[in-house]
């Protein structure tokens, strides 16, 4: 009786022991999964580019079209010279949106509406064009054109303006217009102090990149006593004017008859002697300190 009772439990044991094991497996397995990585952003291409050439780094499209500024064009003034047959051989670069990658900073670049409504691309305000004849990427038959036409360089260091009036002269990057003050000679400065704050001196960081139609020979260093940094181009130091407001304004032209922007020639204009005559009556204005200069210097400035 022991032994079959003994039989049973042994039984039960084995059901419940089985049974459970069963459950067990129809149990549905938990797994604990990583998060999903989020969807990896591709970045835009870029629509503008600095590109190797034979006139060093400048700008092209994405495609390696190379890009041009023209130098009647006023930086900033929202607005293209180029338009009609100009449009036609010089058509206008519109890249929307502008993506680019370093040295090259968006920042830099703008756009414009044009007369008939479309839009054009800047950089540093200047408009952006190609070049008709360009018909291969890397083509550079555009630059020098008449000697208004140029590769814009993201490096140079000076431009090339020009008017009817004033003919073709220099800029910086963004086209503020630069000077040459008659006062001095060859190789040396005759504007400081009080001078030096209306007229700052032009000092751009060497090595200097300049249009093909420039001689980088020269632009030199110029040695001031006063430890500016200063440039002077074919021996003239070169400056800006403080009541130039905007990029293309040149207010300082003709400026007490001894202030001229830098012409491209490096022609200035003949200074007039001054007779020697002592007047006989000394006139009640000063004419010196009211143009911000110093009688006792010799103003001009």
């Amino acid at each position: 009786m022991k032994h079959a009772t003994l039989f049973i439990l042994m039984l039960a044991v084995t059901a419940a022991l089985l049974i459970a094991g069963c459950t067990q497996q129809q149990q549905p397995v938990q797994q604990t999964l990583p998060p999903a990585a989020p969807p990896t952003a591709v970045p835009a291409a870029d629509t503008v580019i600095a590109a190797a050439s034979p006139l060093g780094t400048i700008l092209t499209d994405a495609q390696g079209k190379t890009l041009y500024y023209f130098a009647n064009d006023r930086p900033d003034s929202g607005a293209s010279a180029c338009s009609g047959q100009c449009a036609a051989i010089w058509p206008a670069f519109s890249a929307g949106t502008v993506h680019v990658s370093s040295p090259l900073d968006p920042a830099d670049f703008g756009s414009i509406t044009r007369g008939d409504g479309t839009k054009q691309t800047t950089y540093y305000g200047w408009p952006l064009y190609y070049y008709q004849a360009d018909a291969n990427p890397g083509d550079v038959k555009g630059d020098g054109v008449l000697g208004i036409w140029y590769v814009f360089r993201p490096d140079e260091s000076v431009l090339v303006a020009h008017t009817a009036a004033l003919g073709s002269y220099l800029t910086d990057t963004s086209g503020k217009t630069l000077y040459v003050f008659t006062k001095d000679t060859a190789g040396t400065t005759s504007c400081s102090g009080t001078c030096l704050a209306k007229w700052p001196a032009f000092g751009p960081d060497y090595p200097l990149k300049v249009p093909s139609s420039l001689n980088l020979a020269d632009f030199v260093p110029l040695a001031r006593t006063d430890n500016v940094t200063q440039t002077a181009y074919k021996g003239k130091p070169l400056y800006y004017y403080s009541g130039d407001n905007m990029p293309g304004d040149t207010n300082g032209q003709g400026f007490n008859n001894l202030w001229y922007v830098a012409n491209v020639s490096g022609i200035v204009p003949v200074v007039t002697t001054v007779p020697t005559t002592v007047p006989t009556t000394v006139p009640t204005t000063n004419y010196a300190a009211s143009y911000g200069g110093s009688s006792s210097s010799g103003g001009g400035y």
